[in-house]
């Protein structure tokens, strides 16, 4: 009894004065800025694929790409708290990642040395409906802030909470905008899309757009990056600085056999001054054991890498290679030997970030 009072009076100065959220005002999002939007014209306004793209796609895909992976609503605010309220299109849940990460949204600051400063994450609760206090007892001096979207699940709204007498308004700082400069585009697996990563802002393409200050478009399909046609056709859309295909996990050689050649040759042709890279398939790390797992991946990362050179020798000078060993990471880097932890999501991103910054 006397450590629970202990616990509870430790907890009073949060108590006591930290603002709720029922005591906020809230603002909608869509009055501020969203980046890392591949597309103007989306179904849901904070969905990833564009609407001509729901006729021509399998289903799977499209569900996917209602959800809101990568997206990130950027504004000021000389708020002495911070909250969120937003409403989930499914309220998903999965049994081996967080749901923080499937639902919830993070909060970063920029300092003033212009780096983004993680503050904490608005924690989902048991409805579609969530509205949460996620900072309290700040300054009162104007900020820019950055709000990460749920990776596997999708949002119909979303509110910035502040103070009654606070502005909220457009970002002050140019840092992570959009329309600053070209993004860079990752089309990939369930990995990509963040799967298993403990908050959004975890992602590797979240992690890469703050320290490149450059958004980064999220195509990741859990489960479903097959490098359909129309998958091809859409992400060749985008104008961007540089492309990163990694797709393998969810390929069989059978894919990579019928699909690989005209989904690579259509992006390279279509951006022929641009980067392209070409990730491995990651391993797995039961691979270590399991002899198949092993045997296949490497059997994949084998077949990639002749089309890689066969490609190059066509004249597609704009191709980059990203071998497995490189992006593998720790052998304590994944949840079930496959999805990445936060640990294994920053080893990603660091390397990637060697790679891009060439």
């Amino acid at each position: 009894m006397k450590r629970i009072l202990t616990f509870v009076l430790a907890l009073m100065p949060f108590i006591a004065f930290g603002q709720k959220a029922d005591q906020l005002k809230y603002v909608d999002a869509k009055d501020l800025m969203l980046i890392n939007q591949g597309f103007d014209n989306t179904e849901l306004y904070y969905s990833r694929l564009p609407k001509d793209m729901k006729e021509v796609t399998r289903q799977a895909v499209w569900d996917l790409g209602l959800n809101s992976a990568g997206l990130a609503i950027r504004f000021s605010s000389d708020s002495k708290c911070i909250g969120m309220e937003w409403t989930l299109l499914n309220n998903f849940g999965m049994n081996h990642m967080a749901k923080t990460g499937v639902c919830g949204i993070d909060l970063y600051t920029l300092s003033d040395k212009g780096e983004w400063l993680f503050v904490g994450t608005a924690i989902p609760g048991s409805k579609k409906e969530s509205r949460k206090v996620i900072v309290s007892n700040i300054d009162g001096k104007m900020r820019d802030y950055m709000a990460y979207l749920p990776l596997y699940d999708g949002v119909t709204e979303v509110k910035v909470g502040v103070d009654s007498s606070a502005v909220v308004e457009m970002p002050h700082n140019a840092s992570l905008t959009k329309g600053t400069g070209k993004p860079v585009v990752f089309y990939g697996t369930s990995i990509t899309q963040g799967g298993c990563a403990s908050r959004p802002g975890m992602v590797y393409t979240s992690i890469i757009s703050r320290a490149l200050n450059k958004e980064c478009i999220n195509l990741g399909f859990s489960g479903n990056a097959r490098m359909d046609k129309a998958l091809a056709e859409t992400v060749s859309r985008i104008d961007a600085q540089q492309y990163v295909i990694d797709c393998l996990p969810n390929c069989t050689i059978q894919t990579l056999r019928d699909s690989a050649y005209y989904f690579m040759t259509y992006l390279a042709k279509a951006h022929p001054d641009v980067p392209v890279f070409m990730v491995e398939n990651v391993d797995y790390k039961y691979g270590v054991l399991d002899q198949e797992t092993a045997r296949y991946t490497v059997e994949k990362n084998e077949y990639w890498h002749e089309l890689y050179k066969k490609l190059r020798k066509e004249g597609y000078r704009n191709l980059r290679y990203i071998p497995a060993d490189k992006l593998s990471g720790s052998n304590e880097c994944a949840v079930d030997g496959t999805h990445r932890t936060d640990l294994g999501f920053w080893q990603m991103a660091q390397i990637f970030l060697k790679y891009l910054r060439k």
